[in-house]
């Protein structure tokens, strides 16, 4: 493959063209459903246009490294007004049996009553708000330090990851205990990490989007990458996060139990078979460590 077309650009346009298929599907259901549908047509061919740039300044090259994760912001947003449009009902009751089948009880709902002590409650809370930069962080670094090799691997395995979530939130919509159970009512609810995840979840959440859960699989790959990519200490630090992320979307009642297993499952699935598959990304050294020096830069040549 060129290096001038990137398997992140073929996911981007693939996915493009899938949202493309699905809002044609949605016909009349909305005035904006066919600019919406000609969009995404027209953004497939984002990546080509990108290819055929032969000169990038610095700034600009780094955001032709990035661009795709910055679509997945806008593809987030996207999947909660499709399932407000789409025709047909979710999944809930099934995703529902199945954790009472694997654990005996919605642990969702028993285990921050069963044990609410404010210290826990802000830890599990804080683990899962520091998701949010936890995703974004180490691509960032890369990207201000030069590493266009560490950044490329860490867009692809992170674009693997979310849009595989994607895709089945397409074809299996779940609502999710969050928005459909009832929630912990008691002094926990006062404190300062509880008060940050409700509000950014109330800020930037999608319906649909429970099983399996994002968090814990955007925050299984970010691990993953670490060990790839990071000094030990640093991937320690970040497993324990996503350990703690993985923790926590049960505890802070947003997941069931069996929403965590998938994502966690989903994502090492993704990342042990699919990106191999599709870059040859097993030859990739197992456990890289930052040079003292950044011998290629994020530049425009060749870009």
């Amino acid at each position: 493959m060129s290096d001038r077309i990137r398997p992140a650009d073929l996911l981007v346009a693939a996915y493009n063209l899938v949202l493309f298929a699905v809002w044609i599907r949605l016909g009349g259901a909305a005035w904006y459903v066919p600019w919406i549908a000609g969009a995404h047509a027209a953004a497939a061919a984002l990546p080509l246009l990108f290819s055929r740039v032969a000169t990038w300044r610095r700034g600009l090259g780094v955001l032709r490294e990035i661009y795709p994760l910055l679509g997945l912001l806008a593809f987030w947003s996207e999947l909660g007004v499709l399932q407000r449009l789409a025709p047909g009902g979710t999944y809930d009751a099934i995703v529902s049996r199945l954790d009472l089948m694997l654990f005996g009880q919605h642990l969702n709902l028993a285990w921050m009553p069963a044990m609410p002590y404010p210290a826990l409650s802000e830890a599990m809370h804080g683990f899962y708000f520091l998701y949010y930069p936890l995703i974004f962080a180490p691509p960032i670094a890369m990207a201000l330090i030069g590493r266009t090799d560490a950044l490329r691997d860490m867009t692809l395995r992170l674009m693997v990851t979310y849009l595989g979530c994607y895709i089945l939130y397409l074809a299996f919509p779940v609502i999710g205990p969050a928005e459909l159970l009832p929630h912990y009512q008691g002094p926990l609810t006062n404190g300062f990490f509880y008060h940050l995840t409700h509000a950014a979840r109330a800020a930037g959440d999608s319906l649909g989007t429970a099983f399996p859960s994002s968090h814990v699989a955007g925050a299984t790959t970010i691990a993953v990458l670490a060990w790839r990519w990071l000094p030990r200490p640093v991937a320690v630090l970040i497993t324990v996060e996503a350990v703690g992320v993985l923790l926590a979307t049960v505890y802070t009642q947003n997941h069931y139990p069996v929403d965590a297993l998938a994502g966690l499952l989903w994502a090492l699935g993704l990342q042990l078979v699919l990106v191999p598959a599709f870059s040859g990304a097993a030859a990739a050294p197992r456990v890289p460590v930052l040079p003292v020096r950044c011998p290629e830069p994020v530049t425009g040549g060749g870009l």
